[in-house]
């Protein structure tokens, strides 16, 4: 058998590689000693453990990769652990230090003159580590806990100890109690042994009484029957834990495969907690959360989550939440964030990138339109009038799928996914919805549905100036202007026609791009399609104020009568502009921004 220095549970480092040993002895069909050591990166392994009925980790082990698991032999040499005081001197103690002449002071001893050599580089290497405050020795090979390190007086307010060697929740309790001016201590990627004391403390001890932020993310046991699935640190560790941080204000439990929250946790203060990279599906799933009454941040980003809903009968609720973080989240659609107005009422943060939600063309706009309390949309300010335009934008793509609905089961279900809809229709006035005849919606897959009658029209003005630089530019007249815009059966002259303005008509497939558009409109109107511009005067209508745009208001009105009163005049003065969009150069089809069968484009010179 090898030597007492490896046992099941033991911590080791090959090469900068951590392991914990899982297997001590022999090994069916080879002779003499093995250890089956489990890779904290599984593919650093080569099999899982497993060798003619010799199972190198405990059933199942922490890690389910079919390659996190070696044999090698006792012999085989491993890093070097340190203390965290060695650590801290082999990588922060400054090696100009040793080219420092030391002072000579003349010590008599015995008659005798000696000098003092050496002690002048020490004492200067302590002042350099005692004036240290933030401190990472993350895989520094840490094993130990110095027995004198409190006298050091070091003062190291954050401190990084992840990817260690660290095997006994001892070391880190004599940790705390030895720098008494720690505030922040990171322990993510330690695997501990059975860790007895912490789940055996009835109170808070005084070592952790000052420890303001704890990061726990990936931390494995070895007694995964007793303290979690797959060796990962369980809730019901974690709830042990809070309860011996009583100062404790921020907790990371990123990567420890947390599936469902059992119950609260005892810690009043904590303001912001990372549930990252863990199983939730399910807002459900950390209802217990609710019950901290001073969480404020909350990040549950990279986990398999669908929904946010919750029982309408006891709906989840976090009373002081204003920052949420659902990047890289499973939500499937728009109205999945319909639930947030109820759960976080107070929410003004929100970051939603790299969802499937995220890919809808206005995702941006609707979420800010859904969302009223919102400030913050992915790290994005969001401004009093990007707020007006996403409404404004939000109402008119209701409407048109309130047009679209063939009954009244349809509309209501059109309202069910807008919650929003009275209260903005209140505040902007509700636009006209108009319902479309079924022969503009039947034959949706035909040819004519793909087609666009777009009208299209400049004034006399301008086509003069851009024949003139046309033919600048091109050495000749491309046509004669009184007669094309007189004759040809392409011109359009409606019962109201302006005379100041030239207008043509033709049928475009949307799918062709805007170079294309401009193509056909130089050569409707003999202008260099370089030279023009194209703004769609969109169906849609946006209310206006009055003057300068904004509603004027007394000094001494609340918002709330503001609010009121401008909404009341709008409803009364029924001013409405109509929406327009330039079509950007581009290679984007024409049905990228013009859906309907009829469009009605402004042609101007740039």
């Amino acid at each position: 058998m090898s030597g007492p220095e490896h046992y099941p549970g033991r911590r080791l480092s090959f090469s900068g590689v951590l392991c914990t040993v899982r297997h001590v002895g022999p090994v069916e069909g080879t002779k003499g000693d093995w250890l089956g050591i489990e890779w904290d990166e599984p593919s650093r392994g080569k099999h899982d453990g497993s060798h003619g009925g010799t199972h190198s980790s405990y059933e199942p082990g922490r890690s389910a990769s079919p390659t996190a698991a070696s044999f090698i032999r006792p012999s085989r040499t491993s890093d070097k652990s340190l203390t965290v005081f060695e650590a801290l001197k082999k990588k922060y103690a400054s090696t100009s230090a040793e080219n420092i002449t030391a002072t000579a002071n003349e010590i008599h001893i015995s008659g005798k003159t000696v000098e003092e050599v050496g002690f002048e580089k020490i004492r200067r290497q302590l002042a350099e580590l005692q004036e240290l405050r933030v401190v990472v020795l993350d895989g520094a090979c840490i094993a130990a806990i110095d027995s004198n390190l409190g006298a050091q007086n070091l003062k190291i307010t954050e401190l990084d100890l992840s990817r260690n060697l660290l095997e006994s929740w001892d070391g880190v309790a004599a940790l705390c109690s030895a720098l008494r001016t720690l505030r922040v201590l990171r322990l993510d990627g330690n695997t501990f042994s059975d860790p007895q004391e912490p789940f055996a403390i009835d109170e808070p001890q005084r070592q952790y009484e000052n420890i303001k932020e704890l990061s726990l993310n990936n931390v494995g046991f070895l007694q995964q029957s007793t303290h979690g699935t797959n060796g990962n640190l369980s809730w019901e560790s974690i709830r042990v834990f809070s309860a011996i941080f009583p100062s404790l204000m921020t907790l990371s439990l990123a990567s420890n495969n947390l599936a469902n929250l059992a119950l609260p946790l005892a810690t009043p203060l904590l303001t912001k907690m990372d549930l990252s990279s863990n199983a939730f599906t399910t807002l459900e799933n950390i209802r217990p959360l609710t019950a901290l009454p001073s969480l404020q941040t909350l990040s549950i980003r990279a986990n398999p989550l669908t929904s946010l809903s919750s029982p309408p009968d006891t709906p989840i609720f976090f009373p002081k939440l204003k920052h949420l973080d659902l990047i890289s989240t499973l939500l499937p659609a728009l109205s999945s964030l319909n639930p947030i107005p109820v759960s976080f009422p107070r929410l003004i943060s929100l970051l939603t990138n790299h969802t499937p939600l995220a890919n809808h063309p206005s995702a941006s706009l609707h979420t800010i339109a859904r969302l009223a309390t919102l400030t913050e949309l992915n790290y994005s300010q969001i401004t009093p009038a990007e707020r007006q335009n996403a409404e404004l934008y939000y109402l008119s793509q209701v409407s048109k799928q309130l047009a679209a609905a063939t009954d009244d089961a349809e509309e209501r279900e059109v309202l069910e996914q807008h919650p929003r809809w009275k209260e903005l229709c209140g505040i902007h006035g509700e636009p006209t919805v108009i319902k479309k005849p079924d022969a503009e919606t039947a034959g949706a897959g035909t040819l004519a549905a793909r087609v666009t009658e777009f009208s299209f029209h400049i004034s006399k003005q301008d086509l003069q100036t851009g024949r003139k630089y046309a033919e600048s530019i091109d050495g000749h007249s491309s046509q004669n202007p009184a007669k094309d815009d007189a004759e040809t059966p392409t011109a359009h002259h409606p019962p109201n026609h302006d005379p100041l303005l030239i207008e043509k008509k033709k049928l475009i497939p949307r799918t062709i791009d805007v170079y294309r558009l401009k193509g056909i409109v130089g050569q409707l109107f003999g202008l260099r399609p370089i030279s023009v511009k194209l703004i769609w005067e969109t169906d849609e209508w946006d209310p206006v104020g009055e003057g300068d745009g904004g509603w004027s208001v007394s000094e001494d009105e609340s918002d709330e009568e503001s609010r009121l009163d401008r909404a009341a005049r709008k409803k009364k003065d029924d001013k409405w502009a109509r929406r327009e969009m330039e079509l950007v150069d581009g290679t984007r089809e024409v049905g990228f921004f013009v859906e309907s069968r009829q469009a009605r484009v402004r042609v101007e010179l740039r």
